[in-house]
């Protein structure tokens, strides 16, 4: 009687052919998921701006940290765009791009571009202002109270 030496499991070519599709799937999907954009902004090398929570969830930015005609992103496990496009005015957005869901960087005053396929928006008003991303930014809420703007 002759003994096996082959291991108890070993995979037909046609399973090891069956999971290819998804582990070369895989890199891509990781490598075009969303980015947190959670930078420190100490430097001043980047124009996000890091919040707390309060409120309910609300994100927290202080009032000092949006510039009349700039919009500044509000890192947090649910980023938001907040900005000020007149004197007192203060307008917000989810700061996801609509095409893939990337989280979109303050550009210069009220731009916003998306660093994953350069689609752009009005910080103002959320439009789309350059592709691929045909939505513009969604709406969200923001109000004043006393130095601090709670956002969402």
């Amino acid at each position: 009687m002759t003994q096996s030496t082959q291991p108890s499991f070993c995979p037909t070519r046609r399973a090891v052919l069956a999971a290819l599709p998804g582990i070369a799937i895989l890199p891509v999907a990781v490598a075009c998921g969303t980015s947190s954009n959670t930078g420190d902004t100490s430097s001043g090398s980047t124009p996000e701006t890091k919040a707390g929570a309060g409120n309910g969830g609300a994100a927290k930015v202080a009032v000092d940290q949006v510039p009349v005609g700039n919009a500044v992103v509000i890192a947090g496990p649910k980023p938001y765009v907040v900005a000020q496009p007149t004197a007192g005015k203060f307008v917000a957005f989810d700061a996801s791009c609509t095409h893939r869901g990337t989280t979109v960087a303050a550009s210069e005053g009220l731009t916003l571009e998306c660093p994953a396929h350069g689609s752009r928006f009005d910080g103002a008003t959320g439009a789309v202002e350059r592709g691929p991303a045909a939505s513009p930014l969604a709406s969200v809420p923001v109000r004043r109270e006393g130095d601090q703007l709670l956002v969402g």
